[in-house]
């Protein structure tokens, strides 16, 4: 996650603070008929102000339709502008009810609130994205390596393995970065394997069966190029790095 996303949540918990203490100050604002608050006005306008540059400065889709909470454009939903009771006006230009004051000011904090989760959506492009770079330098250096080497068996393998690392690599960054839980099955596994990583891409949509057959059978090759036991084949490997660099750049 980086330094900007938690800076931001953290900006957002404060103008939550704030507006939990807006709330006992409207319900006050509204009970009193007299009351002209100057506590309201101003924590009303830091709330506000707070809120209008965390949007703005980000750019996120939610200003225009938080500003039309405060103070709306349309001259048929006046009734539901914020900016004369968090104002501290007279009551005697208030046209809503404390009531429909806390449905839009509920409206408000969730756009506010949203923000997180759309600064988050932005990010994971860009992580999985260098991810794909990454896997896409260390493909090269395996590509390379096996056609220096086409009569050598170690270096052979040895490129395979670089193969699987990209793919493998990429694959666990894609989950990291949705937040999956890889489940192991068995649930005894010290760890999740590559397997548990293709069950739970299936089953969250990320990857589709097809995929996924094709990455067992890649992966197959790459554990054969891991144990000098099992036989290796120049083809197999060719494959594995030109199949995997193609399934790296669509899973995301």
């Amino acid at each position: 996650m980086s330094s900007r996303l938690i800076q931001v949540q953290q900006r957002i918990r404060q103008l939550e603070t704030f507006a939990d203490e807006l709330v006992p100050l409207v319900e006050r604002y509204y009970c009193d008929d007299n009351s002209s608050d100057g506590d309201l006005s101003d924590k009303g306008q830091q709330w506000y102000r707070g809120c209008r540059e965390l949007l703005a400065r980000n750019g996120l889709s939610s200003l225009r339709e938080f500003e039309e909470c405060y103070r709306s454009s349309d001259a048929y939903y006046t009734y539901f502008n914020l900016e004369p009771v968090l104002s501290a006006r007279s009551h005697r230009s208030i046209g809503m009810t404390h009531e429909q004051f806390n449905e839009g000011f509920r409206k408000a904090r969730s756009l506010v609130r949203a923000s997180e989760d759309e600064l988050l959506s932005r990010e994971l492009p860009i992580v999985t994205r260098l991810s794909l770079s990454v896997a896409e330098s260390e493909f090269d250096t395996a590509e390379n390596l096996l056609k220096e080497n086409r009569k050598d068996e170690v270096m052979i393998r040895a490129s395979g393995v670089i193969g699987r690392v990209a793919l493998e690599r990429h694959l666990w960054t894609v989950a990291d970065d949705r937040a999956l839980t890889v489940a192991k099955n068995p649930s005894t596994k010290k760890v999740a394997d590559v397997a548990d990583l293709l069950n739970t891409l299936v089953k969250e949509t990320v990857v589709t069966q097809v995929q996924k057959s094709q990455l067992r059978s890649l992966f197959d090759v790459a554990n054969n190029c891991a144990h000098p036991k099992e036989p290796v084949r120049f083809e197999d490997v060719e494959r594995l790095i030109r199949e995997g660099r193609a399934l790296a750049s669509v899973i995301l």
